[in-house]
């Protein structure tokens, strides 16, 4: 294969033109959506009585807040905590794919998931984007306060100039942040490219490359978003049509909790609605391995690497 060069076409088309045995993109996709559904289905399982009383909220039309306010305040704090409980195992699952994801695509490897000494790294990376997250959040608490708090002091006359003074500090440091976010996205890539941590070392991969790679994920996400809408639609009417078919009386709030949760429970609803729910999640999957793409050609074209003669580890 020839060398690729970067460009917004090639890192938006990255994730076709990998190395590696056939079939990798399919295994990984269905791999992860099958182990995300068996997550879900945990989560459930741990937070049943909150779901249940969403449910009743719903078999009521809506409209019986107070019952609904009484059922939330019935779910013991243990129902609700034990959701926690699920986040060892995401972060195991993200780990785990994570790591067969990147290596295919500075290794051309196959798919195959394993804990070694690339997802213990990945785990460090992860910890250090999430500590910068947390600082971003925080940063974003302070862009809203600062023009709340100029409203307050100038009052009531100079409204909508702490309105304007808000938009523009909002705008502004969510651009930041996703250029900010591009240029450390090659932190992972690198990590495995190099069986080193290598988090802040993208700073410099990606210098001259931050503003393709936003754009690249600019395009990926409004294609993303409108199959994701797509799904949305179709998994909202088969769902109700579904409901309503076997309970003609659930959309005017005549059907009881009782009789909403048996429904939910007949094959005729969960089979579909999990056939509809296990595509979502293998697009979800895919979208992972796809928005990796622009990153990944970062690392793989970095000339300082390739200016020792690693390239042909993958050419």
């Amino acid at each position: 294969m020839a060398p690729i060069s970067f460009s917004l076409g090639n890192a938006i088309s990255h994730f076709t033109r990998t190395d590696g045995p056939k079939g990798f993109l399919w295994k990984f996709a269905l791999a992860y959506a099958l182990a995300a559904c068996l997550l879900q289905a945990i989560s459930v399982f741990l937070q049943w009585p909150v779901y249940e009383a969403y449910i009743g909220l719903f078999a009521n039309g809506g409209g019986d807040f107070d019952g609904y306010v009484e059922d939330m305040e019935n779910v013991s704090m243990a129902s609700r905590l034990s959701g926690l409980l699920i986040l060892p195992l995401a972060i195991l699952l993200w780990i785990l794919f994570e790591g067969a994801n990147q290596r295919r695509y500075v290794r051309g490897e196959g798919f195959g998931l394993r804990i070694g000494a690339d997802e213990g790294r990945l785990f460090v990376v992860g910890l250090i984007w999430m500590a910068l997250f947390i600082a971003m959040y925080i940063g974003f608490a302070i862009m809203i306060a600062i023009p709340v708090a100029v409203g307050l002091a100038v009052g009531s006359d100079a409204a909508m100039l702490a309105v304007l003074l808000g938009i523009v500090l909002v705008l502004g440091y969510m651009v930041l942040t996703l250029w900010f976010s591009a240029r450390l996205s090659a932190a992972a890539a690198l990590t495995v490219r190099d069986r080193q941590i290598r988090f802040f070392e993208s700073w410099r991969v990606t210098r001259g490359k931050g503003w393709t790679i936003i754009g690249a994920w600019i395009v990926l996400g409004l294609i993303a978003m409108v199959v994701m809408m797509l799904f949305y639609l179709l998994m909202a009417g088969l769902g109700i049509g579904l409901l309503a078919a076997q309970l003609p009386g659930v959309m005017q709030g005549d059907a009881s909790e009782g009789d909403i949760i048996t429904a939910i429970a007949n094959p005729m609803f969960w089979g579909p609605m999990l056939v509809i729910f296990l595509a979502f999640a293998v697009f979800q999957s895919t979208l992972m391995h796809i928005f990796s793409g622009p990153a990944a050609l970062a690392a793989r074209t970095d000339p300082a690497w390739m200016s020792q003669g690693m390239l042909g580890e993958f050419e």
